[in-house]
């Protein structure tokens, strides 16, 4: 049960005597009474997204054994994504299958206090202090920004009947110069929801990165933003053509913005360190993907986009234009297929697709990743991201690096499938024609990356993973890029019910907002922190600054907008 709490407010800082003051995020009391001090009572612990693992002895107990003294007071963290259970065995890890005493922690929330009597038998499980509902404050963010909003239009709106703007020149620009104004919305969408998580997401689990498998909402942009880059590639490409510019100009301009694209992820994200410093990451893999995908564009789609006469071609024009590309990209895909199967680490499975560490008990604990992390091991060493999520959870021990060398060629077909959406667009004029072809595109992406996984988290022959960039994870990810730019284009380019502002203005700049967000992390007015030397203390404040953050951006991209400032590389 939990407290609903306006301001997700603890209440008075002694309770009981208790000091609620020292309490973080997601942070609890647990008291633990022992009726039978004789007996060594021993507490473990195991995250709620460890799948198939063992219970780890509690790392804030300073006892190397980890036994459990009466009137022992401890500061659980996590709360609720933890669960415990409390054993008379003198092991570690404790395996799942072991004899255990009480199991508890579910029902634990932040700020809560709880008392735990352990006997002989069993425990016994007390709420002294309910948690505070970590929900409820999301509705307080969200009034006080709409507050905010409303406030702020009002002004604008009053001062331009005020002032009586001609806004009849903007008129003209946007007649001059039509395009669909779904796509630069779509990578607005993409790049606001990528600042949002990367600021935090205020501290809710479910909008951060999956641990290992699954979809969780932060896991979304990244690979839309590398969809919609592939849906405009071809877009761009007729373009050059129409102007007659050669090919070798063509590519020697696609390989001078990829090693540019490369580099900048390079000085954003690498660190100082050269001795682990990070050679992949985000933009270099929108680098290797775009120069890759557009090569393989200039070079096998056809240029003449005229729809076939006949009624099969004709329908299938869109495909017929890139079948060339799709047979290069297919083998590209036979190829991380082999290496994803048949290589493996010594002492490790073939096709092994998990995190390693405790995952499976232990079985495989220096296997992180399988063949995806055992070829960045080798050939990058040090030089990759060294603290993953799935450490956290699994305890393993090993780095891994989600933007590695593997994921790269499932990216390519990531951005190839994109390209198809944007050949769509350049081949079919009546709307109907495109909604048709994306939809379809939706389904069949769903059905065969579900099919994939077997519609579930874990099973399946290939799980839906961001960490691995797995086919079904590409597939399920195109599905819904699929389905979210129809949406964008039947709203905003067919029917005119929305003009995709804000996020028209974040799409047309999105790579100067993804480089001015990381550079000025930790920075004022983007970033602020309430009291010296803590983290935010509650999801309320943590939302708040975040979505400030955010805004913030978005603000500085209408700016850019208004004084016709657009960034390219």
């Amino acid at each position: 049960m939990t407290d609903l709490s306006w301001l997700e407010d603890y209440g008075e800082n002694d309770y009981e005597g208790y000091d609620m003051s020292i309490l973080k995020m997601d942070e609890a009391y647990l008291s633990v009474s022992a009726r039978d001090e004789g007996l060594p009572y021993r507490i473990y612990r195991k995250h709620v997204e460890c799948i198939k693992c063992p219970f780890v002895k509690l790392e804030q107990l300073s006892s190397d054994d980890s036994i459990i003294v009466d009137g022992l007071r401890i500061v659980l963290q996590k709360t609720p994504n933890n669960i415990y259970r409390i054993s008379t065995q003198d092991v570690d890890p404790l395996a799942s299958t072991d004899p255990y005493l009480c199991e508890f922690g579910e029902e634990f929330g932040e700020f809560g206090i709880y008392n735990v009597t352990v006997t002989p038998t069993g425990c016994a499980v007390d709420t002294i202090k309910n948690a505070v509902s970590i929900g409820f404050p999301v509705l307080t963010v969200f009034l006080i920004y709409c507050a905010l909003f409303l406030g702020v239009f009002g002004v604008v709106y009053a001062g331009k009947r005020l002032l009586r703007k001609n806004d009849a020149e903007e008129k003209k620009k946007v007649e001059a110069k039509k395009r669909v104004k779904a796509i630069d919305t779509f990578r607005g969408i993409s790049i606001v929801i990528m600042i949002f998580v990367n600021y935090g997401a205020g501290g809710y689990p479910v909008l951060e990165h999956a641990a290992w498998n699954g979809l969780h909402f932060a896991d979304l942009v990244f690979p839309w933003f590398m969809w919609i880059m592939g849906a405009c590639i071809p877009i761009s490409l007729m373009s050059s053509f129409r102007r007659q510019t050669s090919n070798k100009s063509i590519f020697f301009n696609v390989l001078k913005r990829s090693i540019k694209l490369f580099c900048l992820g390079i000085f954003l994200g690498s660190g100082s360190t050269l001795e682990c410093m990070r050679v992949f990451g985000v933009l270099q893999r929108f680098g290797i993907c775009y120069f890759v995908v557009t090569i393989v564009c200039l070079f096998l789609m056809r240029r003449d986009l005229t729809k076939s006469e006949h009624k099969i071609g004709k329908f299938l024009s869109d495909l017929i234009n890139l079948y060339k590309g799709w047979i290069a990209v297919l083998l590209i895909l036979f190829v991380y297929c082999m290496l994803l199967f048949l290589l493996a680490d010594e002492g490790c499975p073939r096709g092994y697709l998990g995190p390693g560490g405790w995952h499976d008990h232990g079985k495989y604990f220096n296997c992180t990743g399988g063949a995806t992390g055992y070829i960045d091991r080798v050939v990058l060493g040090k030089n990759m991201y060294q603290n993953p999520t799935s450490k956290e959870i699994y305890l393993g021990t090993q780095a891994f690096d989600p933007e590695g060398i593997l994921g790269c060629l499932t990216s390519i077909v990531h951005v190839f499938i994109g390209v198809q959406a944007g050949m769509i667009l350049l081949v079919y004029q009546e709307h109907s024609e495109r909604l048709i072809r994306w939809l379809s595109w939706s389904v069949v992406c769903g059905i065969i990356g579900g099919g994939l996984c077997s519609f579930s988290k874990d099973d399946g022959v290939i799980p839906v993973n961001k960490n691995l960039w797995s086919i079904s994870f590409v597939l399920v990810m195109c599905c819904f890029a699929f389905l979210l730019l129809s949406i964008c284009y039947v709203l905003i380019d067919v029917k005119s019910w929305w003009s995709g502002k804000p996020f028209l203005f974040a799409g047309m700049n999105a790579i100067l907002l993804y480089a001015g967000h990381e550079m000025t992390y930790g920075h004022l007015p983007m970033r602020w922190t309430v009291y010296c030397g803590k983290d935010h203390g509650t999801h309320l404040i943590a939302l708040f600054e975040n979505l400030w953050g955010t805004g913030f951006w978005v603000v500085v991209s209408y700016y850019w907008y208004k004084v016709n400032y657009f960034f390219t590389i």
